[in-house]
């Protein structure tokens, strides 16, 4: 997933989402389809199934097996049915079990990171998406109408849910400079890069050593400048080195 910071001009292709940064830089997002976001919905759904079993034993076991277990059943039930979702997408990046299982992420449609008012509202709409007794037809409805697969919890949190496509660690570029390595602390363990940002990273990075000092910074300046912004990095710090630390995070960790 892209994290650059992007303006929201956008543009739907397909079940493809087009964004446009103001640099005029393209990344383009798959969207996760109805069969792929409903199995990571039941994965989800087996998950907090066996938290609800873990939240019954406890609540007895508290309550030395007396009817006010049940009180307490019932406020751990009303948690964990719509904080499982929040909680999970705000601190997971937009992810649940589910969704991580399945591959696919929620980002905000200007394709940057949900934040937690956004994983709160988008589960909370889970009672209309879901309202008895029309069961998901609000949700699948939605979701057929939007160009963006949205049901209404993420029309209503401005989300969206797309396929998340991992680099590949095959042909991984060796980096090794002083002012690279002083970057890479300042940067967070892991970035989770969209398919053409990090098509955009290894292009850069495998060729770079074509040109010239000066024009690799001419080059990378598009990319360097929003990332310095992100993620909090020295001004000065050269747009070759920035470029090569996010290369560096995106294909190989910490």
């Amino acid at each position: 997933m892209a994290t650059a910071a992007l303006e929201a001009t956008s543009e739907a292709l397909d079940t493809t989402v087009r964004l446009i940064t103001p640099e005029r830089i393209t990344f383009q997002y798959p969207l996760a389809g109805p069969f792929r976001r409903a199995v990571a919905y039941l994965i989800d759904l087996g998950v907090l199934g066996m938290l609800l079993f873990l939240g019954l034993m406890v609540s007895l076991l508290l309550a030395l097996g007396t009817a006010a277990g049940g009180g307490l059943f019932l406020v751990i039930l009303f948690g964990l049915r719509f904080g499982y979702g929040a909680l999970l997408e705000g601190v997971f990046n937009g992810q649940t079990v589910g969704k991580r299982a399945m591959g696919i992420r929620v980002v905000s449609v200007e394709g940057v990171p949900i934040n937690g008012g956004q994983a709160f509202l988008r589960n909370l709409l889970w009672c209309f998406d879901g309202i008895v007794p029309f069961g998901y037809l609000p949700a699948i409805a939605s979701m057929m109408l939007t160009r963006r697969f949205q049901r209404l919890g993420d029309l209503a949190a401005r989300t969206m849910v797309i396929v998340e496509q991992r680099p590949t660690r095959v042909g991984v570029a060796l980096l090794e400079d002083r002012v690279v390595d002083a970057l890479l602390p300042q940067l967070p363990a892991r970035i989770d890069a969209g398919p053409e940002l990090s098509r955009a990273l290894a292009d850069y990075v495998t060729h770079r050593k074509r040109f010239s000092p000066s024009r690799r910074e001419e080059m990378a300046a598009h990319l360097a400048g929003p990332a310095r912004k992100t993620y909090e990095l020295p001004d000065d710090a050269p747009g070759d080195a920035v470029l090569c630390a996010l290369y560096h995070r995106v294909f190989l960790g910490e």
